[in-house]
This record gives structure tokens, C-alpha cells and sequence, in this order.
């Protein structure tokens, strides 16, 4: 029997050098969140007159709107002291996000921004967003 619905733990997260895909998985990384939406104008008319105009968009962009996880804070993981090192360097880095192992998703290079949690209660984690950085060295792609 063949399974076509996926569970979250089977997405995956890539952290790289930027200006080529990112290929070193993040197997610390929890609560990942990608979307990415269409930037449109109005290009609504006036028409004859005889009702009101109907509004009319034009896709004019597209944008990513939000790539964010989590990370539980162990002081070996080296990939986790990377991102926090270019959250604090304000360096570029890859990352790529699949739905599962053959799956599509985000493919660029970002600036990241990090925040510690320390809860009494459980254990210290570090919440990661992306901002979409130029596209010098290779485009974003939003569904490769």
C-alpha cells in the first residue's frame, strides 16, 4: 500500500554556503515553516459607468513570506553555531527545504535572524527567520 500524505518530521531543512544549494541537512531543526505568496497591483477600471468597477489585480512580484524554525540549543552542533554565527555576522547563507525526501520547496540564499528561549520549564531553543537576500551569485526558487 502506498502512502501519499506526510507526516512533519519527514520534511527536511538544508543549511549551506551561499551562492550554491545547500546540501548539509539540519537534523536539529524543529517546527519548520515556509510559505511564500504573489505581490499583485491593482489595475481596476473605471469601465462605462453603468456599475460599480470590479477590482482586477496583475501578479507583479512574488515574495517569500515566511521561513522560520527552531532549534534545541547543544553546544556541538556545529551547524547550529554556524547559523548563529551568520545571524550575528549578518551573513548570507543557503538553505533549502523539501516537503519530504523528493519533495519540493525553497531553494535561495537568506539572511538569518536568531532568538534564545529559555523556558523554566523546558528545554532552551533557538528560533531562526529568514529574509530572502539578493539574487547575485543564483535566483530563489520558491518550488524547486
Amino acid at each position: 500500500m502506498t502512502v501519499y500524505k506526510k507526516a512533519g518530521y519527514e520534511g527536511l531543512l538544508y543549511y549551506g554556503s551561499a551562492g550554491s544549494t545547500a546540501a548539509t541537512q539540519v537534523t536539529n531543526a524543529r517546527d519548520v515553516n515556509y510559505a511564500y505568496s504573489t505581490v499583485t497591483a491593482d489595475i481596476t477600471t473605471r469601465g462605462d459607468g453603468s456599475a460599480p468597477p470590479i477590482e482586477e489585480r496583475i501578479a507583479v512580484g512574488r515574495k517569500l513570506d515566511d521561513l522560520s524554525w527552531s532549534m534545541v540549543e547543544k553546544s556541538n552542533d556545529t551547524t547550529l553555531s554556524a547559523m548563529k554565527a551568520a545571524a550575528a555576522a549578518g551573513s548570507l547563507i543557503a538553505l533549502r527545504t523539501k516537503a519530504h525526501g523528493s519533495g519540493t520547496g525553497f531553494d535561495g540564499d537568506v539572511y538569518v535572524s536568531c532568538k534564545q528561549g529559555m523556558p523554566l520549564g523546558d528545554a532552551q531553543t533557538w528560533d531562526f527567520k529568514a529574509e530572502l537576500g539578493p539574487a547575485d551569485n543564483r535566483a530563489p526558487q520558491f518550488n524547486a
